[in-house]
This record gives C-alpha cells, structure tokens and sequence, in this order.
C-alpha cells in the first residue's frame, strides 16, 4: 500500500499547488475555482479529484481484501488444529481444498506415491490442486520475490485468449445545425495472442520429512516449507521472463530488445553502456511518453540497481540531482518525495539488462497498467515417487501456466544502447 500512499500524498501535494496558484491569480476563495477558474485549471481540478477518488477506492478495497485474507487464515488455523479424521472422507469434503482433511491427504497421496489418491483428489486426472492453503501461501510469496508482479496488471484467464488493439477512434468533427453526421468507425490494427505457458518446478522431499509433517500440528509447517521452495524458484523465473522474455515460446518481457514484435518503440537511445546516461536523456525518456500516461498513478520507472546507481549521480543544467531522495511535485527537480527520478518513483528489477549491446534495454519508464501478466487459473502438482526411490525420497512438481504482453507499447518508454 506504499506505493498507493506516495501517490496520494504526490497528488494532495499538486492538488494543494494547484489551489494557492488559483488563489494568488484571481484573489478568490480556493472553494470558487470549479465555477469560476479557467478551462484548464477546472480540468486539472477535475483530472486530480478523479485520480484522488481512485486511490482511495483502491486502498479501501486493499484494505478489504487484506481484512478477508485475515480472516481466511485465522479460519484455517482452527481447522489445522482440529483433530484430523481417520476415516475415508466423503467424495464432497475431498473435492474442498480449504480443509485441513484435504492437505492431510494430499500430503499422504505424496508419501506413499499413490496416483490413484492423487487422481481421487480431483477430478480424473493424476494430477491434483494443491491445497488452497499452500496455494496462498505460494501466491503470496512468488508476489514477494517478484517486482513486475507489484507493478504490472495481473489478471486471471481461464484459457487462451486473442485481444484486438484499436489503433483509432471514431472520427469527431463540428457539424452545422440539421447538417449530417458522417459516420466512421474505430480500426483495429493487430490483435495479441495470450497464450499461458507453464513454468515448472521440482521439490524433493525425504519421506522422513514428509512423514513427520503429516502429523496433527506438523502440517502446517510441511505446507510452509513446500510453498516456499516453489514460489521462490517459480517467482524468480517468471520475473526473468516478465522482464526480458522474446516472446518466443516465452512470455513477453517489458525490457525485451527495441526492435522485437510488440516491443517498446520508443525512447532514448544511448548507442553505448548504461554508464552514459545523462540527466537530459533521463528528462528526454520521461517525456516520450505521451502527457495522458504520464499522469497515471502507474506512471513509474523500472531500473537495474546499476542503472540507478549511475542516475544517482546524475545533475541537470541547473545543478538539481535527477534522483530525489526527498518531497517532490512530479517530474520536476525540487527536492521532496523519497526515491524519485526526475519525480517519478521507481522500482529496481533484478533482471533488467546491464550488459552495452545494440538494443539492449537498460530501463523503461510509463504507464504500467498497460504491462499485463496472464495468469492461467490454479496451481497444480504433480508426484513421482519412483526416481528418488532409491534414496527414500520423493519428487514433487508444481507448474503454473502464465504469459504477459506489453499491451499499449506507446505508453512507455525505454533507454537503450
């Protein structure tokens, strides 16, 4: 919510700026500027009202969703605690991935390598949802270690999908009274592909372990170390290709070389190492990207630590550091908010190229609503106790099908060698 609450504070700042601007040209009451400022103040007015109504809507529904997820974790708590039955369950409790029962099972389908426990687990296949629990915690932790998750829009399909891109809208024009209207219709240019591909990963596990986490008040502990060991393999390579991915049998990565399909086309090109970078090629990127993107909420930098390392460095003309580490109103250099560039705050992606090579992006600035990462629905294990049997141990696979899309390229972009 942090980013959320820079964002508000940066607008109240503007909104505030805006006001005594008002006041001091018209000599009125600041509660007048609606009814008797110019088109343009009323417009910023109005422009920052709307993003003010959508932060705070946002926090209030983050707020929300972490007071359910409160709740939902408190609730199983007191089913893990509760006794675990010995019984067969009923074919309506093993289909609930909620249960504790559920996670008992699951794990003990893994021990013994049973794929006929594991197909009873679902729905006549040998591959079984994992349990909800688990699956929360691997979500939460793959959010965690993975940067373009935070920043980008994440949403989830339930196949493969083609999205249409219109490249123009309908034509407006001034018509004379009781003149015609000709009519004209918005075009599409080209249509994106989204196609989930699976990431897979590879938990082995001794029996001993497995074992012992079956116990009553040992499951939980077992699910967190499992969940841990595939979201951070999982996360850490979706974030690789999220970042640099080609496209190519592979998602497509927001830092992908200038040139390719559905890249960037825009930006700064440096013809040289990222060490190059000046603070008038900083001030250039953020204004190839179009004034409407540069006003989002989402408008931000994403960077390589080394990159910000060089931009830190960095002075204009006026002797002001691009880098602020304190309060400032957006995209200008008076010191304020901390960890801006040139104003716009920023986060530092671990896969962002550093190597100099023609095209290489070293980074991308705009509007990040317009990144969109696909995630096919759940996340799905699968067990082979035969490879390991040798030395008791059992493999676990998990595998997530995801993809992702620059879905407006116009809306960024990137400085590049």
């Amino acid at each position: 919510m942090s980013d959320e609450l820079n964002q508000l504070e940066n607008i109240t700042h503007q909104y505030r700026r805006s006001l005594s601007a008002y006041e001091a040209r018209t000599g009125r009451d600041a509660v007048t500027v609606e009814r008797d400022g110019s088109g343009e103040e009323r417009q910023r007015i109005a422009a920052m009202d709307a993003d003010l109504s959508a932060i705070e809507a946002r926090m209030q529904s983050m707020a929300a969703e972490k007071a359910r997820a409160e709740k939902r974790a408190a609730e199983l708590e007191a089913r893990l605690a509760e006794p675990v039955y010995r019984t067969m369950p009923t074919a309506q409790t093993v289909e609930n991935r909620d249960s504790a029962e559920y996670a008992q099972r699951w794990l003990k389908a893994v021990a013994s390598g049973n794929p006929a426990e594991m197909r009873a687990l679902t729905t006549g296949s040998a591959n079984a949802g994992i349990p909800t629990d688990m699956e929360r915690r691997i979500v939460d932790r793959m959010f965690q270690a993975n940067v373009m998750r935070q920043i980008a829009t994440v949403s989830t399909i339930d196949s493969k999908r083609t999205i249409p891109v219109q490249n123009a809208l309908p034509t407006t024009a001034l018509v004379a009274e009781a003149g015609p209207i000709s009519a004209s219709d918005p075009s599409w240019s080209s249509a994106i592909s989204i196609v989930p591909y699976k990431l897979a990963t590879r938990v082995t596990m001794s029996q001993e372990f497995i074992e012992d986490a079956i116990g009553d008040a040992g499951i939980g502990s077992g699910l967190q170390y499992v969940a841990d060991k595939c979201a951070l393999s999982i996360a850490l390579k979706q974030e690789e290709y999220y970042t640099v991915g080609t496209g190519s049998s592979q998602p497509l990565g927001i830092c992908v070389d200038i040139g390719t399909t559905g890249a960037i086309s825009q930006g700064v090109d440096l013809a040289g190492a990222a060490d190059t970078v000046t603070a008038d090629e900083i001030l250039d990127a953020v204004h190839a990207v179009s004034p409407q993107y540069r006003a989002s909420p989402r408008f931000r930098w994403l960077v390589s630590d080394a990159m910000l390392k060089n931009i830190r460095k960095l002075k204009d003309t006026a002797g002001y550091y691009v880098f602020s580490p304190a309060s400032s109103v957006n995209q200008t250099n008076v010191v304020g908010l901390p960890g801006t560039i040139y104003g716009v705050p920023y986060s530092v992606g671990q896969y962002v190229p550093t190597a100099t090579g023609t095209d290489n992006v070293y980074a991308v600035v705009g509007d990040f609503s317009y990144f969109e990462i696909f995630d096919r629905t759940g996340i799905t294990s699968m067990i082979d106790p035969y490879s390991g049997a040798a030395n008791h141990n059992v493999n676990l696979y998990v595998y997530t099908r995801t993809d992702s899309h620059i879905m407006l390229p116009e809306a960024f972009a990137a400085i590049y060698g």
